[in-house]
C-alpha cells in the first residue's frame, strides 16, 4: 500500500522537535502552529495526528499505511477532526467553537489519542475565544488541540498563552522549487518562474493561487493601462479579480487576490528602483528596466504607499476604492 499521507517538504527543525515529542510520548494538550499560509502547516498537523494514532509507527512518526493512518489522511477518522471558519465569515463564530467544545466532551469512540485540528486560529473573536478557553485550559485526557494560524500578531493573548507555539518558516528556495515543479501552468520562462517563487515567499500554496489567477499577467495589464486611463485600468483589475471567484469566498477572497497582484507590483517597483539607482547588476524580480526616468525618491515613496494600502486592505478597505487609489498613485 502506498503512503496515504501528504508529507510536506522542509520544516526540518519543526519535524525534529515534533519527532522528539512523539518518541517521548510527552504530548501536550494544545499546540499552536504559526507560519505563512500555504507552507504545509496543515499537512504536518495531519501527519502529527496520524502519528499519535498510528498502529505501526516508524521512529515515532506515522507509517502512512495502516488503517489508522489511512483514515486520518482521508479525514474520516472519528477521533481526528478538522475545523475551519466558514468561507462567508471573517471570524471563527462562537457557534462553531461551541461545537468544537461539545465534540471534545463526548466519550471517545475508539481508545487512544483524540485530536482536533483548528484552522484560522488567528480569527477567534472575543466571544468565540471565551467559549473556547475552559476546554483549551483543561482538555480531556489524551485530547490534543492543534491550532493553525498565519499571523501570531493577530492571536488573542488568552489563546496564545495556553498553547505550545511551533513556528514554521517559509520554505527554502530549493524546497519551494521542488514542490512547485510539477504544478500545472508553471511558466516556461525562467524569469517568470523566478518572479512567482520570489513573490510567493516560500509558500507553495501561494504559487498555486497565483497560477490559477495568472497574477503576473493581471499586474502587467494593470500597469500598462494606467497611462491611458487609470480609472479604466482599476475597473478592469476589479473585474479580473472577481472572475470565477467562488461566492463563498466573498470579499475576503477578493482581497486575497488583490494582495497577490500588489506583491507583483511591489516587485516591479523594486526593479525600477534598482534601475533608477543604476544598480543594473542586481537580478530583477519582475522585468528589466534599462532606464528609469522616475526618481529613486519617488519610487521609494510609491513602495511606502503600496505597503500602506496593503495594510488598509487587511483592515477591510473596500476593494474597488483600493484599486482606484492604487491606479491613481502607482507611478507610470
Amino acid at each position: 500500500m502506498e503512503d496515504s499521507l501528504k508529507r510536506p517538504l522542509g520544516h526540518g527543525q519543526v519535524r525534529a522537535w515534533l519527532g522528539s515529542v512523539l518518541k517521548s510520548r510527552r504530548v501536550s494538550g494544545s499546540y499552536l502552529f504559526v507560519g505563512p499560509t500555504g507552507i504545509g502547516k496543515q499537512a504536518l498537523a495531519v501527519e502529527f495526528a496520524a502519528a499519535l494514532r498510528c498502529a505501526s509507527p516508524v521512529e515515532g512518526w506515522a507509517c502512512g499505511r495502516c488503517n489508522e493512518c489511512v483514515r486520518v489522511a482521508h479525514g474520516v477518522h472519528p477521533n481526528v477532526r478538522r475545523y475551519a471558519k466558514p468561507d462567508d465569515s471573517r471570524d471563527l463564530p462562537v457557534e462553531l467553537v461551541r461545537t468544537i467544545c461539545d465534540d471534545a466532551s463526548l466519550s471517545r469512540l475508539e481508545p487512544g489519542y483524540r485530536v482536533a485540528i483548528i484552522n484560522d486560529a488567528d480569527r477567534f473573536n472575543e466571544s468565540s475565544a471565551n467559549a473556547f478557553l475552559k476546554t483549551l485550559e483543561e482538555p480531556p485526557a489524551q485530547y490534543v488541540f492543534i491550532l493553525l494560524a498565519a499571523n501570531s500578531a493577530q492571536l488573542l493573548a488568552t489563546i496564545l498563552s495556553r498553547c505550545q507555539m511551533v513556528r514554521f518558516s517559509p520554505l527554502s528556495a530549493a524546497d519551494l522549487a521542488r514542490v512547485v515543479s510539477g504544478f500545472e501552468g508553471m511558466p516556461a520562462s525562467p524569469e517568470e518562474r523566478e518572479l512567482l517563487l520570489r513573490v510567493a515567499q516560500g509558500s507553495p500554496g501561494r504559487v498555486a493561487e497565483m497560477l490559477a489567477l495568472n497574477v503576473p499577467a493581471l499586474a502587467g495589464n494593470f500597469s500598462s493601462g494606467l497611462a491611458a486611463d487609470p480609472f479604466r485600468a482599476a475597473e478592469q483589475l476589479v473585474a479580473a479579480l472577481s472572475k470565477d471567484l467562488p461566492a463563498e469566498l466573498g470579499t475576503e477572497g477578493l482581497r486575497e487576490r488583490l494582495r497577490d497582484v500588489m506583491a507583483v507590483l511591489s516587485a516591479d517597483l523594486r526593479d525600477r528602483l534598482m534601475a533608477a539607482l543604476g544598480m543594473h547588476d542586481v537580478a530583477p524580480l519582475a522585468r528589466r528596466h534599462s532606464h528609469e526616468a522616475t526618481s529613486a525618491d519617488a519610487l521609494v515613496a510609491a513602495l511606502n504607499r503600496l505597503e500602506a494600502l496593503r495594510e488598509r486592505i487587511d483592515a477591510n478597505a473596500n476593494v474597488k476604492l483600493a484599486c482606484d487609489l492604487l491606479a491613481l498613485r502607482y507611478p507610470v
